[in-house]
């Protein structure tokens, strides 16, 4: 569905550079059945997520979460419930009949949370079809920019794609916020090291 030349990742992870489909149900389309149902499918809702980053981070959710957006389409063929995200390796698309496959898995895997996912905004939408979204992440290259966790991260993303399609009501997530959390972090965490060093060269 678009690819793009493969980068590292800040944490040693190559970026892939393309867009994963997953789709739930027993009948899978094939790629130009997928194509032309996002030609013709129109946006009608639209839900932006956070979920905890891991069953061991969720009492850091206030701060450190993962964000994906979910949709929803109208075509011929009836309705349908989209998700899309970004992670370490590339950006991922899910389909399904079902809102909650795409909120609560992840390529056919339960999310990584003991926790549901949250709604942190949602929007209806009228006369904006499915293929201007994804020419919009093609178009912005959103395949080439690799992941960093304190910037490219999928919030950044998530942010992209929900403003893009719920305009005016925009996501007010700023991802310098992030890149100075995580810096603070750092440095706090490197205090006892450095004082643990200040002890040793006192000796």
């Amino acid at each position: 569905m678009g690819k793009s030349s493969s980068k590292s990742s800040t944490h040693g992870i190559e970026w892939e550079g393309n867009i994963k489909y997953y789709q739930y149900g027993s009948q899978q389309p094939t790629h130009e059945q997928l194509m032309k149902q996002m030609s013709e499918g129109h946006i009608t809702h639209i839900r932006l997520y956070k979920i905890a980053l891991s069953n061991l981070m969720w009492f850091a959710d206030p701060l450190f979460f993962h964000a994906f957006v979910t949709f929803r389409t109208v075509d011929q063929g009836g309705e349908w419930w989209w998700s899309i995200e970004k992670n370490q390796v590339s950006l991922v698309l899910q389909r399904s009949k079902i809102d909650t496959d795409v909120r609560d898995y992840l390529q056919g895997r339960k999310r990584r949370s003991f926790v549901n996912p949250k709604i942190l905004l949602e929007n209806k939408i009228r006369g904006m079809k499915f293929e201007l979204l994804h020419s919009y992440i093609i178009i912005t290259d959103q395949l080439k920019v690799g992941y960093k966790f304190a910037n490219l991260n999928c919030k950044g993303f998530a942010k992209k794609v929900y403003d893009f399609m719920a305009v005016p009501n925009c996501w007010d997530y700023d991802p310098n916020n992030d890149f100075k959390m995580f810096s603070s972090l750092l440095v706090f965490a490197s205090l006892p090291i450095a004082a643990i060093l200040f002890r040793k060269l006192r000796r």
